[in-house]
């Protein structure tokens, strides 16, 4: 789910008009190298190098906002993971409950920090805390009898 508001901004943003418009020459010299020309999103660039150089603020903002949600979700990725891994193990019903809210508070950090930036997020940071720390808990304490 975070790939696709990265997508969505990305494509929007960097679009062939905008490449033919700001980056002919670059345009050029990736048809002479590479047989086409550069694509649709811009790739390899992440949005804070060369290509997006051009980028209004807004297009920019949004584009940066809907890549630190998807690098979040990543970095959140493995400790949930393996939290869930480990209270799954003492606790396995409740767990699979806190997954999902885990997921439902990715999903409405995600979509409240693309709507609204750094301020949108804190529903979600909150429900996904509460997973976490329960998660972390539900592992502890089921641990203690092993």
């Amino acid at each position: 789910m975070q790939t696709v508001g990265v997508a969505k901004a990305r494509y929007s943003a960097m679009s062939r008009e905008y490449f033919e418009k700001h980056f002919a020459a670059e345009n050029e010299a990736h048809k002479k190298e590479f047989g086409k020309p550069i694509a649709v999103g811009g790739h390899p660039d992440n949005g804070l190098g060369r290509l997006s150089s051009k980028l209004d603020f807004i297009s920019w903002i949004k584009l940066q906002n809907a890549q630190r949600v998807h690098l979040n979700y990543l970095e959140g990725l493995t400790p949930a993971i393996a939290n869930l891994l480990l209270a799954g193990l003492f606790y396995p019903i409740t767990s699979a409950s806190l997954g999902v809210l885990n997921l439902v508070g990715r999903q409405l950090y995600a979509s409240g920090y693309r709507a609204k930036g750094p301020d949108g997020r804190l529903y979600g940071f909150l429900l996904i805390n509460i997973a976490q720390v329960s998660f972390t808990g539900m592992g502890i304490f089921g641990g203690r009898f092993v």
